[in-house]
């Protein structure tokens, strides 16, 4: 699984940066690959039998390795994450603890034109309806990006164009990834 989405994500640098090109900076899928890079080279070292300290150790190197808010902001989602599983949650729910204190601390919420505008409907569809339905929330939410003429968070904020049909980088980002994961897990 790991594999997949690290794989998923390097593949999109080009794309993600193209993206971001056109409502930041142009470096998110660089920042992005980066941090899966980083995940996949330290995979043989990773706790996997113990999934709260695999999202944590995760959520270390992300901190690490990308940068910027990105990196950062995503510590702070595995580290709770992590914390919340540690605690006997499952999965869904301790991802959804790390969706809350990601926005917490980030401030973005649904209609700011952020990743999470992809990741907090599909985290949600995830706890009541499984990947497939996850997958789906995530590609709409991130085709509203397209829709919101101006961004409340994030770089492309603090940009004067308009951004009417381009995708929020972060949200097309985890579209794409639950998308993958998605076909994982489908039946055959």
């Amino acid at each position: 699984l790991i594999t997949v989405v690290c794989e998923k994500l390097i593949s999109l640098e080009e794309p993600l940066n193209g993206l971001d090109a056109k409502a930041g900076d142009g470096d998110t899928g660089s920042t992005v690959a980066t941090g899966a890079r980083s995940v996949l080279e330290r995979l043989d070292t990773l706790p996997l039998a113990d999934r709260a300290a695999a999202l944590a150790a995760i959520g270390d190197t992300l901190g690490t390795a990308m940068g910027g808010s990105s990196g950062v902001l995503l510590s702070i989602f595995f580290t709770a994450a992590a914390q919340t599983l540690g605690f006997g949650a499952t999965l869904p729910k301790a991802l959804l603890a790390g969706l809350d204190r990601m926005t917490f601390y980030g401030g973005a919420k649904i209609g700011d034109r952020t990743m999470v505008d992809a990741l907090e409907p599909a985290l949600k569809a995830l706890d009541t309806g499984g990947l497939e339905a996850a997958a789906t929330a995530a590609r709409h939410g991130a085709e509203a990006t397209a829709a919101m003429r101006k961004a409340k968070a994030g770089r492309s904020a603090y940009i004067g164009r308009q951004l009417d049909g381009v995708a929020d980088p972060g949200a097309f980002a985890v579209a794409e990834v639950f998308a993958a994961v998605a076909a994982m897990f489908a039946p055959a």
